[in-house]
């Protein structure tokens, strides 16, 4: 960020800094760069035509000057429903004042930040963490602790050290988690819960992959068994419609949504309409659930052309297999830094982007994150190609 000064900025402004994610995505523009760096759905997937169809339907219809007009802030209320009949838990656990459309899971982080966090207080999070998430809380002077994971998540005993500061908020993202790809087993969300029920720490649960899964179905959100005053779960259909619509959501107890609808009328007003009834049209058709089958089927194949072109870089690296969701966790198997490997990778025309990102200051160096949902087998094979002549490159 260029110097302004003269300029009567606020303190916050002072901790912003720029996603390296979106910088690298902008040198990735060019045709002849394959990248593995955004979180990027594939965009020949988007259900295109169903959204054209039901575009022309709505704007012909009584409905459609509604869908270009001012809403309430809460959200479309049939949407509303919808988003309470697809969510994983009892229809009793939120009603229509439990829920709040927003723009991408990724409002529904800001909102919350700006009720909860005072410059100081401590937010527990995963080790990596999520970016865009670290992003928020640290621009609202939060101090960010990271905890401990091994393969199945969050390490219970130093989450339960870390309830005894009592710390504000606790940031989980335990279903094919961005960056690392794990997802909890069903043990460890019981152990989570159990060092969770004597601590009245308020549990953020983002869950934007749960229906990107190729194995198995992931086990229900840890927060399902939290005290329900105090979890608040976040979505999005941005992974599984299109994330140009800019619909997610936030469910928690009406108290909290409440004051976060507040928050969004001091902000945007409202979610955008037109992709809302878009948004509620398509969740009503038959073939949407074929459309998800499709894409877990799809993107099952591009992880796994990942997994197998990988394997003739095996000296290189060691990596998880994900079970879902976006994202390869990678890790150079005798050290360095990963940004330098990127250095050589793009001047191959491949992207990806460095694990430190996503760790406390100078750790992580040497991991990387792999998006495999952007391009097909053929690319993917190509950039591991490219990622092999990049260690070449770099002469490690």
């Amino acid at each position: 960020m260029p110097d302004a000064p003269g300029y009567p900025f606020s303190a916050r402004v002072a901790s912003l800094k720029s996603s390296a994610i979106r910088e690298i995505l902008r040198v990735v523009a060019r045709p002849d760069v394959i990248s593995f760096a955004g979180g990027l759905p594939a965009p020949e997937l988007f259900p295109t035509e169903a959204l054209a169809s039901l575009a022309r339907e709505l704007l012909a219809s009584p409905r459609g000057p509604a869908a270009l007009q001012y809403s309430e802030t809460e959200g479309h209320a049939g949407l509303r429903a919808r988003i309470l009949g697809r969510v994983p838990f009892p229809a009793s656990a939120f009603g229509d004042d439990g829920v709040l459309v927003t723009q991408g899971s990724q409002q529904g982080l800001d909102l919350l930040a700006k009720l909860f966090l005072d410059p100081g207080d401590e937010v527990l999070v995963e080790t990596p963490a999520y970016l865009g998430a670290l992003q928020v809380f640290r621009f609202f002077g939060a101090r960010v602790t990271f905890l401990p994971c091994d393969a199945d998540g969050l390490r219970p005993e130093a989450l339960a050290d870390a309830l005894r500061r009592r710390p504000k908020l606790l940031y989980l993202t335990p279903t094919f988690q961005n960056p690392s790809g794990v997802c909890y087993p069903e043990a460890r969300r019981r152990e989570v819960r159990e060092v969770l029920r004597s601590s009245d720490v308020i549990v953020l649960e983002d869950d934007p992959y749960r229906d990107i899964w190729f194995d198995e179905a992931p086990p229900p959100p840890v927060v399902l068994g939290h005290d329900p005053s105090r979890a608040v779960y976040l979505g999005s259909f941005s992974k599984i419609a299109a994330p140009g619509l800019r619909v997610g959501f936030l469910l928690g107890p009406p108290a909290i949504v409440r004051r976060c609808v507040l928050a969004k009328q001091a902000t945007d007003l409202q979610t955008n309409s037109l992709g809302q009834h878009l948004l509620f049209d398509l969740l009503g058709q038959e073939g949407f659930a074929r459309h998800v089958e499709g894409l877990r089927r799809e993107y099952r194949a591009r992880r796994d052309a990942l997994d197998r072109g990988l394997a003739t870089l095996e000296e290189r690296l060691t990596w998880n297999r994900p079970g879902g969701g976006m994202f390869l966790w990678a890790r150079i198997a005798d050290g360095g830094d990963a940004a330098e490997l990127l250095t050589h990778a793009l001047a191959e025309g491949l992207a990806f982007v460095p694990g430190g990102e996503f760790h406390p200051e100078g750790e992580g160096e040497a991991t990387l994150r792999l998006n495999f949902t952007h391009s097909s087998p053929a690319r993917i094979a190509e950039g591991v190609a490219r990622l092999g002549r990049a260690f070449g490159r770099w002469g490690r």
